[in-house]
């Protein structure tokens, strides 16, 4: 908020792809012009829908905007929103499947949500420290969705990966780009619950046991 209004002709746009229905986002408070997220990670959906949120100064910037092109314009997707439509040929089945979805959050609850996300990350990160590991952000920065551990026992990740999926059918993210090795990823979004995170950090003990240093 200090940042944004210090720049105030700057349009403030995030990324919650991993957040959203995760956390609190509160939009208004925090003067975000667009949020920004996808079908699938957080809210357990397969990919294909991108969802957003448009601020008034985001159309407002957008009016002020030659050249919009069409696919990525906001003030056609409120035109063609207006009239019940979309500006280009939908993804049917996975508009029910997020109504659907929309209906488990809501009667969940919201907060419940939140909490329940905080509970799961809470159980992976007490599993990353009693193993000996470490989180590769700061605790005070990390995801509240998905833990990205740092490789300071120097483990084969990619062996312990496959060997997680070949003898568990588990599968879990070995990093990538320049940390692909140096980390290792646990994913505790969506619908995960006490029981499917305790099955996954148990059947990783098993399987990590075979990697560590004798």
């Amino acid at each position: 908020m200090k940042v944004l209004r210090e720049f105030p002709d700057v349009i403030s746009v995030i990324d919650t792809v991993s957040s959203f229905s995760v956390v609190p986002i509160p939009k208004d408070e925090w003067e975000i012009d667009v949020i920004l997220t996808g079908s699938q990670k957080a809210l357990a959906m397969p990919p294909g829908l991108a969802l957003f949120s448009v601020s008034e100064r985001a159309f407002e910037r957008a009016q002020q905007t030659e050249g919009r092109g069409y696919y990525f314009d906001f003030l056609e997707f409120r035109l063609n929103h207006d009239k019940g439509m979309t500006p280009s040929t939908p993804v049917i089945p996975l508009i029910h499947g997020l109504r659907h979805t929309l209906e488990k959050i809501f009667n969940e609850g919201v907060e419940n949500r939140h909490k329940r996300h905080a509970q799961l990350n809470q159980l992976v990160h007490q599993w990353v420290e009693t193993k000996g590991f470490e989180l590769l952000p700061k605790s005070e920065f990390a995801s509240k969705s998905l833990t990205c551990v740092r490789n300071n026992l120097e483990i084969d990740v990619a062996g312990f990966v496959n060997k997680l999926r070949e003898e568990k059918k588990i599968s879990i993210d070995g990093g990538y780009g320049k940390i692909k090795g140096k980390t290792f990823r646990i994913s505790n979004m969506g619908d995960e619950t006490v029981h499917s995170i305790n099955h996954l950090l148990a059947n990783m003990d098993e399987v990590l046991s075979q990697f560590l240093p004798a």
